[in-house]
């Protein structure tokens, strides 16, 4: 641990009492592992770890569900486990049990689960094996046995067939095998005294093996998944045990980072103490499990009020994300205004790890009133950390981020070490590991401000804003040559401004704020027009008061009175005025800046606002605050022999860490560009960042730009001109300003001289649906629509603005289909948990969930998009924005927040279920019927060739060939629309094709063929409708119509319709009288009279009676047969009246022919539907029949083998109508058919059938109810017949699949 470059060794020897103790470190991250070493205890004998708190969701468990434990002591959890209660477990208050099911995949780390599903592997191997041998054993007996089977041993062969099906079953399941991974069944009582908790971490019932536990900031306990994984686990109960969270670690990171602000060991290992060891830890895991340990806009929202309740003392956060804006989004207003402002809490973050090219800091970092903290690596830390060969330089690191923020802030405010050997999770099997990055830098400048406040507390000054603390380290810190003036923390320094300096005027934060057109806490000019131009600005400095509204605050705008001197750091450039007097309300004034004399490059300068009652004067005198001015002035230079369009930079000379910065206007018409290095003589690799960024108002910086880490060397030819070279191209913003950031990596040994050449490269195209450019929908740009909604022909202009350039023959390519999906269900708000979804004014969180049904057709990529929300965590105005989605069976396929995530769905039915979380009621009323929009990846793209007329594009002849494009010559080309055949079959009119169009030839673009410069769109329209079909109109006519007899003398056409609608009404009705029987048999008996032989009739009253039978047969349990005689008897009835109603023979004729339904008209179509209505009433007869008789064998009591043989027959008349080959596909008669290879003794053969069913997902992904139902029933079968085989093992493996593959509800977000 670094600690001396930051005055921490000193301070401490001369202050041993002031290491942390009496204050609280709050640690948003990953959590913290309190098995972890150094986080046991602080250095005066208290907990180290306060509390564990699972701020990210992904550890909630619902435990809604209540249960009574038997007399057995036994309690039947939601996984279908029996739950043992130890003798030893404290009687519940209330008699009762909550119970819950939590799976592993959205709770524990990616490596852990990794390591169970290996272990689980073996396990499944070693059963396997055992049983796999006994088969082989099993059906080698039986070869021995009967060596020759002839035709006529066919129960020999069934027999044979069947212990082949259990050895090839036993194979099959090992090179199948996926971990369905552990569901861990979960128990929360009130003893009397206290809620308590514990989960089933054996997963087989058996609790006493399992701790029972309490809240963990009740006594601070916590157990382990396993002494294998070492993961550790503690509990917060809520809601008077309604909601249960498991606490756990997603990573090792935030062990890491609590381990440098305050570790501490007892044992006295030297030099392994945190910075602050004796201050304690509250852990808030913001970084979500089901997103691979990602923060969320719900972590942090419910971590800020999680530190509103506690009143911490310092905060860290070293993690972040870019955003487009600074001082907005509900974490970051939460922070800003509660935490900071009321409580007085330190917030101290990561700078980002995207350096050292300019405006590449992360949230929460650069926002008003955090400690933004960047990385510095001292000559000590590469000796004992990274084993250098030999010293560098002491520098920021290379990757650290910079500023100024995208409104003109300095961004970071100190630099500490980023670097540090320290403690990490018991799980990953390590005492230590070494990390680096602004997350280690951060959480060794929060121990630093950890032991100023430790200090100020023990001498009485407890009333210190945070603001003035903020100060001190900005003002006392250790100047190292950094281009904005950033220091290095210097505790002792910081130490003595903090008891020696009184004035009121440093405890409030002074918003500084520039009037214009994106300005805001600073002055940025950075594009060419803005960087040569004078310039006056307005510029407001407001004091921000601490706790704003209460008391103590007004009292202290009552007596602010500042008198402001104002300096420039650059008068020859930057003026301001001299002097201003400022009350509370704050002071306007105008400041003057003048770029236009300045050298091209990076200019930083400052207004200066000091006290002028202060004190100190001179170099000693300190500035109450400043107005940071950041210019970047493009080049002159570089060698440009061809205008703006091409740069170069010969001779570039760089040693360890040495960064050059060039700024370049990038010509207007440019939209990609090659970027090309040569090196030569290089002894060794040297390790380069490169990085080109443009700026985009409101837009995060990393959207523009371009970053790469290269190994540049030699080619060791020994040839003067065989140079080391590498190239890449890259799309670029016209008219804005780049950086070019080119770096040595701090740990590069050596010097490297370097070549740079920059090539800009402009291609214009536009589009428009007339031949002529002057009308029709005509428009340009890098996103394009080739339909105007009845385009035939897209008429296409592509020109050459910079240089020459190879295209080749023009094409379009769409692999993406986009569709938008309104809410399926009616859309409900409701409140959120009272303990942690109250925000710290009082305000309670709704939660807006919304469900969209939509279908793959295809297995693929599905990219799920909420436009409005994209990418927006820090700066989210919700409170939280969360998407799971399922398939057809609630088995949860994948999670989603803001950031938008492909991901891959079989073909089937979905269900997207969207939360908003707001304290606004109106903002989630408006969002009720708000559209997702939805992204289909194409499994075959869909490509429109370019041709060189209209009429060549409608005969697709005189197609564009590849060619050499001049600068200012402009080519135009035709393409035809999409021709319906192309258009996906699961695309309807509305949605939209998503493509690009390639115009560089692959061969001359140094990889910039590769790039979608040119997006487009393609609006899918109706499709063309035939004239004169006759589908249309047959589908107009009821089959039943057109079935009936000719009309009687007298008859009306109008009333024979009416008198069948009624029929048909009636009909419909005889399934919903099910539970009035009597009124049901009236009405079944007047249509018998009038409709004996029509067929829907007989269906819908078989359908009836079929309904009682299932009644009965779930009251009574599927393995027994129903002895209600009459309820049999009607369903042999209602079959018999089907089969004796339909000419089998001359529906069997008829399918057998191959019908011109074309040619036959409406007629023909009409005859096929009644066909195929007829086959559909046959089947469900035939099947039927197969059931009563099965029935039949399981009432018998008896000699069952003529039941048998009746029942065979059936299922060999029924097999041929199911239109498959394999009639067992259909799964209604392979329930059937698995049951009566179990009843014959052939329960492999049986398994052999089910998997195969089972193993087709299309069997169960269409969304439908008769479907799922019966996937449900053969899953059940499998797993008796499993049970039957005495294959354990895999029985309780299918019972964790189906568990998984189809819980009982939608898991908590």
């Amino acid at each position: 641990m670094e600690t001396g470059i930051t005055q921490v060794d000193s301070f401490l020897y001369s202050n041993p009492q002031f290491d942390g103790r009496t204050v609280v470190v709050a640690v948003l991250d990953t959590g913290v592992d309190p098995g972890a070493p150094g986080m046991q205890s602080t250095s005066t004998g208290e907990v180290k770890l306060l509390d564990l708190v699972d701020c990210s969701g992904a550890g909630t468990v619902k435990m809604g569900t209540t249960a009574k434990k038997s007399d057995s002591g036994v309690v039947m959890g939601l996984s279908g486990r029996s739950l043992r209660i130890p003798e030893h477990w404290p009687v519940p208050q209330n008699g009762e049990y909550q119970i819950g099911i939590k799976s592993a995949f959205s709770l524990l780390p990616n490596d852990v689960l990794k390591e169970m599903a290996k272990k689980s592997k073996t396990a499944a191997e070693l059963a396997n094996n055992k049983l796999l041998v006994n088969a082989m054993h099993a059906l080698s007996a039986h070869e021995s046995e009967f060596a020759v089977l002839s035709p006529s041993d066919m129960k020999q062969i069934e027999i044979r067939a069947d212990l082949k099906a259990r050895v090839q079953a036993l194979k099959q399941f090992m090179k199948d095998f996926k971990d369905p991974g552990p569901a861990f069944d979960c128990v929360t009582f009130h003893d009397g005294t206290r809620w308590l908790a514990a989960i089933d971490i054996s997963q087989n019932g058996d609790l006493s093996t399992t701790e029972l536990l309490p809240d963990y900031s009740d006594g601070h306990k916590f157990s382990s998944f396993g002494q294998d994984s070492r993961l550790n686990y503690s509990f917060k109960i809520y809601d008077a045990g309604q909601t249960l969270s498991i606490v756990t670690t997603t990573g090792s990171h935030g062990t890491h980072v609590a381990a440098i602000t305050a570790a501490h060991f007892p044992d006295g290992e030297s030099g392994f103490d945190g910075v602050a060891p004796g201050a304690q830890i509250v852990s808030l895991k913001i970084g979500d499990a089901r997103l691979g340990g990602a923060e969320t806009a719900q972590s942090l929202v419910r971590a800020a009020i999680e530190l509103a309740k506690r009143k911490v003392d310092v905060v860290n956060v070293s993690f972040g994300e870019h955003a487009g804006t600074y001082d907005y989004g509900r974490f970051t207003e939460l922070i800003r205004d509660d935490v900071i402002n009321k409580l007085g809490t330190v917030f101290v973050t990561s700078a980002g790890n995207s350096g050292p090219i300019l405006s590449s800091l992360s949230h929460p970092g650069g926002n008003s009133g955090v400690v933004t903290v960047g990385a510095y690596v001292t000559q000590s830390m590469q000796e004992d950390m990274y084993a250098l060969l030999e010293t560098v330089p002491e520098r920021a690191f290379s990757f650290s981020s910079n500023g100024p923020t995208l409104d003109g802030a300095v961004g970071v405010d100190i630099y500490a070490p980023g670097a540090a050997i320290t403690s990490v999770p018991q799980s990953t099997k390590s005492v230590h590991q070494l990390m680096n990055g602004t997350s280690m830098s951060s959480p060794n400048a929060a121990g630093c401000v950890a032991l100023l406040i430790s200090g100020l507390k023990q001498i009485g000054k407890t009333n210190v804003s945070p603001y003035r603390v903020a100060y001190a380290l900005k003002r006392s810190a250790k100047q190292f040559g950094d281009a904005f003036g950033i220091g290095i923390v210097q505790v002792e320094n910081a130490w003595e401004m903090l008891i020696n300096d009184t004035s009121n005027l440093l405890d409030v934060f002074y918003d500084v704020s520039v009037k214009g057109v994106n300005l805001g806490r600073g002055i940025y000019l950075r594009n060419a027009v803005e960087a040569s131009s004078h310039h006056q600005f307005g510029v407001k400095v407001s004091p921000r008061f601490p706790d704003s509204d209460s008391p103590a605050a007004t009292d202290l705008k009552l007596q602010f009175d500042a008198s402001i001197r104002f300096e420039s750091s650059h008068p020859e450039w930057i003026r301001a005025p001299h002097f201003a007097r400022m009350a509370h309300s704050g002071r306007e004034f105008l400041i003057d800046v003048d770029p236009t004399g300045l050298a091209p490059g990076l200019h930083v300068g400052r207004i200066f606002g000091f006290d002028s009652n202060a004190k100190e004067t001179g170099d000693k005198a300190v500035p109450l605050f400043e107005i940071p001015v950041t210019v970047c002035k493009a080049e002159s230079d570089g060698g440009n022999p061809n205008g703006l369009a091409l740069r170069v930079f010969k001779g570039l000379t760089f040693g360890s860490g040495d960064i050059v910065r060039r700024y370049l206007d990038v010509p207007h018409g440019a939209n990609f560009a090659t970027l090309t290095i040569k090196t030569m003589d290089r002894i060794g690799n040297a390790l380069f960042m490169i990085q080109f960024g443009q700026l985009h108002q409101n837009i995060a910086s990393t959207v523009f730009e371009t970053r790469a880490r290269v190994n540049l060397s030699s080619t060791t030819s020994g040839a003067a001109s065989d140079d080391f070279k590498w190239a890449k191209s890259f799309q670029v913003l016209g008219g804005k300003t780049a950086e070019l950031v080119i770096c040595q990596a701090w740990s590069t040994l050596g010097a490297t001289t370097v070549d740079v050449q920059i090539e800009f490269h402009g291609l214009d195209l536009s589009c428009s649906t007339s031949p002529y450019t002057d009308s029709g929908n005509s428009h340009g740009g890098t996103h394009l629509f080739l339909n105007s909604g009845n385009a035939a022909v897209a008429r296409f202009d592509i020109a050459s603005r910079l240089r020459a350039e190879a295209l080749c023959a023009p094409s379009i390519f769409l692999n993406t289909l986009q569709k938008a999906v309104r809410p399926t269900e009616v859309a409900v708000i409701s409140a959120l948990t009272a303990q942690r979804d109250i925000l710290p004014d009082g305000k309670q969180l709704f939660e807006l969930v919304l469900s969209y049904t939509f279908q793959v057709a295809e297995e693929g990529n599905v990219l799920p998009l909420f436009p409005h929300v994209l990418n927006a965590i820090y700066d989210s105005s919700y409170e939280s924005f969360y998407i799971q989605i399922y398939d057809s069976q609630k088995s949860l396929q994948s999670y989603h927040q803001s950031k938008p995530e492909k991901t891959k769905l079989k073909e089937g039915t979905h269900t997207a279920r969207v939360q908003f979380v707001s304290s606004d009621l109106s903002a989630l009323e408006r969002l009720k019927s708000c559209v997702l929009i939805i992204n289909f990846e194409l499994k075959k793209s869909i490509s429109l060739k370019s041709f060189k007329s209209i009429s060549g594009a409608l005969s697709k002849t005189l197609p564009v060939e590849k060619t050499i494009l001049k600068k200012g010559e402009c080519l135009s080309f035709w393409c035809a629309g999409v021709d319906d055949s192309l258009i996906p079959k699961h695309a309807s009119p509305g949605d939209l094709l998503l493509g690009s169009v390639k115009v560089l030839d692959a061969g001359a673009s140094n990889g910039a063929s590769a790039l979608d410069l040119f997006k487009v769109s393609y609006l899918v329209q109706a499709p063309e409708s035939k004239a004169n079909d006759a589908s249309s109109e047959a589908a107009s006519v009821p089959s039943s119509l057109a079935t009936e007899t000719p009309l009687k003398e007298g008859e009306s056409s109008a009333l024979v319709k009416l008198q069948q609608e009624i029929r048909d009404l009636e009909i419909a009705s005889v399934k919903k009288l099910n539970s009035d029987v009597q009124a049901r048999t009236i009405l079944m008996e007047r249509l018998q009279k009038d409709h004996s032989d029509h067929i829907p009739f007989l269906v819908a009253r078989l359908e009836a009676y079929a309904a009682d039978f299932e009644k009965l047969q779930k009251k009574d349990g599927l393995g027994v047969g129903i002895t209600d005689e009459p309820v049999v008897q009607s369903i042999t009835d209602a079959c018999d009246a089907i089969s004796g109603a339909i000419d089998s023979t001359a529906l069997a004729q008829y399918f057998a022919l191959k019908v011109d339904l074309a040619a036959g008209g409406i007629v023909a179509k009409t005859k096929k539907k009644d066909m195929e209505t007829q086959k559909a009433a046959l089947v469900l007869s035939l099947l039927w029949k197969a059931r009563v008789k099965r029935n039949a064998v399981l009432v018998s009591g008896g000699d069952e083998g003529v039941l048998m043989t009746e029942f065979d027959a059936i299922l060999i008349n029924l097999a041929p109508w199911l239109g498959s080959s394999d009639a067992a596909a259909d799964g209604r008669y392979l329930q059937l058919w698995a049951w009566r290879l179990r009843r014959k003794g052939l329960p492999g053969s049986a398994l052999s059938c089910l998997n195969k069913y089972l193993s087709n997902s299309k069997n169960n992904s269409s969304g439908e109810s008769d479907k799922a139902d019966i996937w449900k029933v053969l899953q059940k079968e499998k797993s008796e017949v499993l049970k039957e085989l005495g294959w354990d093992f895999w029985a309780e493996s299918e019972q964790r699949w189906d568990a998984r593959r189809s819980p009982a509800a939608f898991e908590a977000f």
